[in-house]
Parts: structure tokens; C-alpha cells; sequence
């Protein structure tokens, strides 16, 4: 495990409870979801895990040892657990693309050489590398989402946390988000997000946990907990459409049992087909 939460609980300063002794494990190159309708402590557990808070109770472990917050501590916990914030304007300050996703590693220590790569590398991961001289205020919505994910990623870290990532986004820009969050758990990343949407959590993570009051109700690969028979009671969510329509395929035998439920339209498409193939 990298990143750990052991029971940790945390209330605002007007009492609300926003995670009631809440455990989570990450792992290494794991893609994972975390769900919840508004106000189940999503976002508040990535703060906790970034050390942006602090819980009331509890640890957050990294590498299996407790978490410090001193500021070399806390220095130390952000190059290894970055955070992305829903809104980029809340991330992005400097003036070009460039000098904003150069900040975190010249904040590090790096030598200009070293920090030149890191930028170049994230960039290129993103997609991104022709913006690089872009002022940043004359970026689209899409653009600075992926200036402001490059920004963190240009400080190598273990894990990365994500806040609806795919809010505001077109449809193109969710498929092309969503694929690059695959490239980087391949390369090593941890990817941790958190989101209301449920077809997208549904086709990328390897697994899902549901939050509901502060606590985590749900946890397992996305067909079990989607297949959980009263999720939507649970969750406060919806089941995703894909989910839906392929239980309602099965229920009519027009699917096989005994099989995963297919998570995109075309492996939907190629069961059906299978299926109905004399």
C-alpha cells in the first residue's frame, strides 16, 4: 500500500461530521473511483490524503508510516501525493503554461536542467506540449484542467488525486482525460478520483468505493459494487447507463450469464452479438 487512511475522522469548525472513522487503502498503479452524492466527504478525504487537512482522529499513512506535519513533512507528502482541484483557476497562477507547471519542481529544489525536463515530460504526457509558451488565461475550460493535472505530474508523484476531473468537460474532452488517467496508472501512478460520474467511473477503475454519510458503504471491482441489488438506495446515485443496459439485455437473455457486465459500448455490442449468433 502507498497511501493509507486508518480510521480517520474529521468535522468542520460548525460541527459537521464530514468522515466518521473512515479507512482506505491505495495501491501502486491501482485506478480507483470514489463516489458519493454532495456532501458524502469525497473531496475531504483527498485533502486529508494531500495533507491539506488534518484529520481530528486517525492516521494517514504513507509507505506504512504515519504522517507528519511539519512543513518539510508536508513539503515531502505533496511531491509524492499530488492533488488536482476541481476548478483549475483555483491551481493555475503563472503567467504562461510553462512557469505554472514549472512552480512545483523549482519549489522542490530541482536545478533549472532537471526542471525543464520535468515540464517537458508532463506536457507531453498531457498532451499539451504545444501550449507550452500559451498564457494561461487564454486557455479553454479543457486545456487548463490539463495544464493544472501537468503542473502536479511535473512533481513524479506516487498518487495522484483527482477532483471531478470530468466536470466541465465536453464529451471528446472526457474521452481523452479519461485515457490519459489510463497512460498514467500503466506508467506507474496511482489515480485516485473522485466523481458524480458514474459512466465514467464505471469504464475506468479498476475499483470503486462508495461513500455515503462519511463513511465508505461500498467497496470492490466495479461489477460488484454496481451489481450491489440496492446500490441506488444505498449510493444516492445512479447505476451507470452501460450497467443498465446490459442487466436488462441479461434479464431478457440476451446476454450471458455467469460474466462480468461489459463496462464501454463496444464490448457490449460484441457480447450481444456473441449471444444472439446462431
Amino acid at each position: 500500500m502507498i497511501l493509507e487512511a486508518h480510521r480517520v475522522h474529521f468535522a468542520y469548525e460548525d460541527g459537521t461530521v464530514a468522515l466518521d472513522e473512515v479507512s482506505l487503502a491505495i495501491r501502486g498503479q491501482e485506478k480507483l473511483a470514489i463516489l458519493g452524492a454532495n456532501g458524502a466527504g469525497k473531496s475531504t478525504l483527498l485533502s486529508l490524503l494531500n495533507g491539506s487537512l488534518r484529520p481530528s482522529a486517525g492516521d494517514v499513512l504513507l509507505d506504512g508510516k504515519p504522517v507528519r506535519y511539519g512543513r518539510r513533512d508536508l513539503t515531502e507528502l505533496r511531491s509524492r501525493v499530488g492533488l488536482v482541484l476541481q476548478d483549475p483557476d483555483d491551481q493555475l497562477f503563472a503567467a504562461t503554461v510553462f512557469e505554472d507547471v514549472s512552480f512545483g519542481p523549482l519549489n522542490l529544489g530541482l536545478s533549472p536542467s532537471d526542471t525543464r525536463d520535468r515540464v517537458t515530460h508532463a506536457l507531453d504526457a498531457l498532451g499539451i506540449d504545444a501550449l507550452s509558451h500559451r498564457p494561461t488565461h487564454l486557455l479553454s475550460f479543457g486545456q487548463r484542467k490539463r495544464v493544472a493535472i501537468a503542473g502536479v505530474l511535473a512533481m513524479s508523484p506516487s498518487v495522484l488525486l483527482l477532483d471531478e476531473p470530468t466536470a466541465g468537460l465536453d464529451p471528446k474532452g472526457v474521452e481523452e482525460l479519461t485515457e490519459t488517467l489510463h497512460v498514467l496508472a500503466a506508467n506507474g501512478v496511482a489515480v485516485v478520483v473522485a466523481t458524480h460520474d458514474m459512466d465514467m467511473a464505471h469504464a475506468w477503475a479498476d475499483r470503486v468505493a462508495v461513500f455515503a454519510t462519511g463513511k465508505i458503504v461500498m467497496d470492490g471491482t466495479p461489477d460488484q459494487v454496481f451489481g450491489t441489488e440496492n446500490f441506488c438506495e444505498r449510493s444516492g446515485l445512479r447505476k451507470p447507463i452501460i450497467h443498465q443496459v446490459a442487466q436488462g439485455l441479461r434479464d431478457l437473455g440476451l446476454m450471458p450469464a455467469g460474466k462480468d457486465l461489459p463496462r464501454g459500448v463496444n464490448d457490449l455490442l460484441r457480447q450481444v452479438r456473441v449471444a444472439i449468433t446462431p
